[in-house]
């Protein structure tokens, strides 16, 4: 408990360095009066206009003024306004963009991650024991053919042969996903299942190759540690010596994976979001920097910083719950 505070306190000031960095760096090359101008345009406007809806969205006064208000805003959830050509004369608060597309965005990533650890797991540890055996090294070569093959070139081919050829599934997500709440989304997505199909696969594919080379370098580190052999002196089965004693501390360094995963959440599977035509939060960060949407884009920026800081947390105290030389470790540092 005493470690995870310190890590709390941490990360306070990291957030807020971020939150500082987020906030002054755009207004280094962008002002105030020229997001106006690009969200209400240069045709007849009235320059009055311009001040006007300058402060209806807080980017009058000095910048030290402005961030400070902002970051009262958002300490109560208040994100500020969604100001793009679209919704210039529309209120729409930045929270309702993003909540709308978070969800979508966690169901399309969180789900293929965890297939894809349940898949690289058996794999990497049948590598391991098999090494630089025929299994090891087809294995091997096809984890990095699926490692270093291009988002947009599965994407096609799953397209091609599996909607097309083969007559699976169908080629995108329809637009009735954005009408769905995010509560009966889970459900939706289980009775349209032919609509995620092959994103899923796609993202199965582009992650599961990077797991069990991780995996399997980590059970041969594993297998060659003093209680492996002292297990396998003592007349251990190859069976319970595989599972006992290898599988838990092995599984350790793709918690950590895991947990730096996490902020991929927000960017979302872009080429994937693209291609498959899904609603989610690659996309919505894409238009909004094409757009000039700034209260979006430093919403997208901190809460990514966020989820970042809380993966590296989480992942810490799943690896020292995971392994009592990390956790024992950590309580003397602290």
């Amino acid at each position: 408990m005493r470690y995870i505070a310190v890590r709390l306190f941490q990360c306070v000031f990291i957030l807020l360095g971020v939150s500082i960095i987020t906030f002054f760096l755009p207004n280094l090359y962008e002002s105030p009066i020229s997001i106006a101008i690009k969200v209400l345009g240069h045709k007849n406007v009235p320059p009055h206009e311009y001040y006007v809806w300058m402060q209806q969205n807080n980017l009058t006064g000095p910048i030290i003024e402005r961030y400070w208000h902002w970051l009262l805003g958002v300490l109560h959830g208040n994100f500020g306004t969604a100001y793009d050509e679209s919704t210039a004369t529309q209120t729409v608060s930045v929270s309702t963009v993003i909540g709308g597309n978070v969800w979508r965005s966690i169901w399309l990533v969180t789900i293929p991650t965890i297939l894809s650890v349940l898949i690289a797991i058996p794999i990497g540890l049948t590598q391991a024991v098999r090494r630089n055996k025929m299994y090891d090294h087809v294995m091997t070569t096809f984890v990095y053919v699926l490692y270093s093959t291009p988002a947009l070139l599965i994407s096609i081919l799953l397209i091609y042969y599996g909607s097309i050829v083969l007559n699976i599934g169908t080629v995108g997500v329809s637009p009735d996903a954005l009408s769905v709440p995010p509560a009966q989304f889970p459900s939706w997505m289980i009775h349209h299942w032919q609509q995620f199909l092959w994103p899923f696969v796609a993202l199965i594919c582009l992650s599961v190759g990077g797991f069990t080379r991780y995996m399997r370098g980590s059970a041969l580190d594993t297998l060659v540690q003093d209680y492996v052999r002292t297990a396998k002196a003592k007349g251990a089965s190859p069976s319970r010596v595989l599972f006992r004693h290898v599988l838990r501390p092995s599984v350790v360094p793709l918690i950590t994976i895991l947990g730096l995963t996490i902020p991929a959440i927000i960017g979302g599977a872009l080429i994937i979001e693209y291609i498959f035509n899904y609603p989610g939060m690659g996309v919505l960060t894409v238009n909004a920097v094409t757009n000039g949407d700034f209260n979006v884009v430093l919403a997208i920026t901190l809460l990514t910083a966020v989820l970042t800081v809380v993966g590296n947390l989480l992942a810490d105290i799943f690896v020292a719950v995971s392994d009592p030389r990390v956790r024992l470790g950590a309580a003397k540092g602290a």
